[in-house]
């Protein structure tokens, strides 16, 4: 079985990952992977280059960040641009991770996207993190140093919590307030049957 794990910034769902790999479950995390595969994979290198210029990476090879991010953020087409080489290549990849795990009960694919991009019918089932709006405003700026104004611009590329969690096959509610081990245990056991 391989399940998406998901949920909109600052939801917290890197913590709830981590409890998921201290029980032994393998978890693929695509924001991560995504950064590599664009340092690594020629054939996405060279689609980022055509679409986005020389200028996307330095002469060492290193990826441009900065440059990208403001190409790609600019509007919602060249975002979708950077989406449709981006994916397919994190999917591949995940494809082939997902396959050297079969002996495991299930697995999890982390991402902060997944209903966004019609992603969900590739999982058996899709988890959602989910946390106040305020609470997630919170711990991104104390974790990013960043505004509400920042926050604001990369919360509007996601779904509403609510359309996110009305989606969700399982929710995980990581507010400060209800422990976050008895819920995973719980559907740690359940996912494991």
């Amino acid at each position: 079985m391989h399940h998406a794990i998901t949920g909109n910034i600052g939801s917290g769902k890197t913590t709830v990952c981590r409890i998921f790999e201290h029980l032994g479950v393998p978890v693929y995390y695509a924001d991560a992977a995504a950064k590599r595969l664009m340092l690594e994979d020629a054939e996405l290198k060279s689609g980022l280059i055509s679409a986005f210029g020389p200028e996307t990476y330095f002469a060492d090879g290193q990826l441009n960040r900065n440059w990208l991010a403001k190409k790609a953020f600019s509007d919602d087409e060249t975002l979708a641009t950077l989406n449709a080489l981006v994916h397919p290549a994190v999917h591949q990849n995940a494809e082939r991770w997902k396959g050297e795990h079969r002996e495991f009960p299930y697995t999890l694919y982390e991402a902060a996207i997944v209903f966004e991009i019609g992603g969900s019918e590739r999982f058996d089932q899709v988890i959602v993190v989910a946390a106040p709006e305020e609470t997630r405003r919170d711990r991104v700026i104390a974790r990013d140093s960043t505004t509400s104004k920042a926050f604001a611009a990369r919360a509007a590329k996601q779904w509403p919590d609510d359309k996110k969690e009305a989606a969700a096959d399982h929710i995980i509610v990581n507010d400060g307030k209800r422990l976050l081990l008895p819920q995973v245990l719980r559907l740690h056991r359940l996912l494991s049957r």
